[in-house]
């Protein structure tokens, strides 16, 4: 099952960064900003953000959220790379070092992670605590979002939000025929949770990205949205680590997210999204 999620983790980062990767073709290749939503490599781009989540979801019933979610934040170093060789924007031997940190921090974290297929089934507590604490970050989230001109604050509520989908997909318990799970799924409030978690984390990034570079706003999305969930993975869930390989996990969770910080913040990301003030780099393979 570890290998299965795996998997499911490492063809997320892929979709993800290959949206990001059309997206910004979209851009370059729209004639007017209103047009670029209603583009092929755009509405090609959407689709692979989606089926990146669903793949998350997936990965998210079979490993520890937080090997998950750093395998997930490593879609930041394939865009940086990726990039360079298809826009040409700039890539430091740094970024190189930081994605082979990222790398080994990976391998880390998926060698520590505990391979034992029991599940803690979710508890009446665990699920009203769930559906209060997304009331509790929207009625905080939603005023801050409105009044505040902190990039970063609002990234972190996001990564909140989106650590908020994590826990409420460990904690989804569906059984019996596809129609049965249907009407379950209607009825449960884990699920409307998670719908919501969702919703307002895209909402919230999207203001910080509004706000912010978008460097320093990923990297606190991806630390935030890593770090919040998985230690309430370890702690209440029942992910575990195995057995003296503490130090290995925490280096490699250390490595991880240490490369993707260094990466949300290289100059190809900031070319990439138009923040470093010039104009965007040319297509140069597509």
């Amino acid at each position: 099952m570890l290998l299965l999620g795996l998997l499911f983790a490492l063809a997320s980062a892929g979709a993800n960064a290959g949206a990001a990767l059309l997206e910004a073709s979209a851009t370059r290749r729209a004639t007017r900003a209103a047009t670029v939503v209603l583009h092929p490599m755009y509405l090609a781009g959407l689709a692979l953000d989606i089926g990146g989540w669903v793949l998350t979801v997936l990965a998210l019933r079979y490993m520890p959220i937080v090997a998950v979610q750093a395998i997930v934040a490593g879609q930041v170093g394939i865009t940086v790379i990726a990039s360079h060789w298809v826009f040409d924007t700039p890539l430091r031997r740094l970024d190189l070092a930081a994605a082979g940190a990222n790398v080994l921090g990976l391998a880390l974290l998926v060698a520590s992670a505990s391979v034992d297929d029991e599940r803690v089934p979710p508890t009446t507590a665990g699920i009203v605590a769930l559906v209060v604490v997304f009331v509790v970050l929207l009625g905080v989230s939603v005023p801050i979002a409105i009044h505040s001109r902190s990039a970063m604050l609002v990234s972190f509520l996001a990564g909140l939000a989106f650590g908020g989908t994590a826990v409420a997909v460990r904690m989804i318990d569906l059984d019996g025929s596809l129609g049965e799970m249907a009407r379950q799924a209607v009825a449960d409030p884990v699920i409307w949770a998670l719908l919501g978690f969702a919703v307002l984390g895209l909402a919230l990034y999207t203001v910080a990205l509004g706000r912010g570079s978008v460097g320093p706003v990923v990297a606190v999305l991806a630390v935030t949205e890593t770090l919040a969930p998985g230690l309430l993975g370890l702690v209440a869930l029942g992910d575990s680590v195995r057995p003296g390989w503490t130090p290995a996990f925490v280096l490699g969770l250390v490595l991880a997210l240490g490369g993707v910080v260094v990466l949300a913040r290289s100059p190809a990301q900031a070319s990439l999204s138009g923040d470093d003030g010039a104009a965007p780099p040319p297509l140069k393979r597509l």
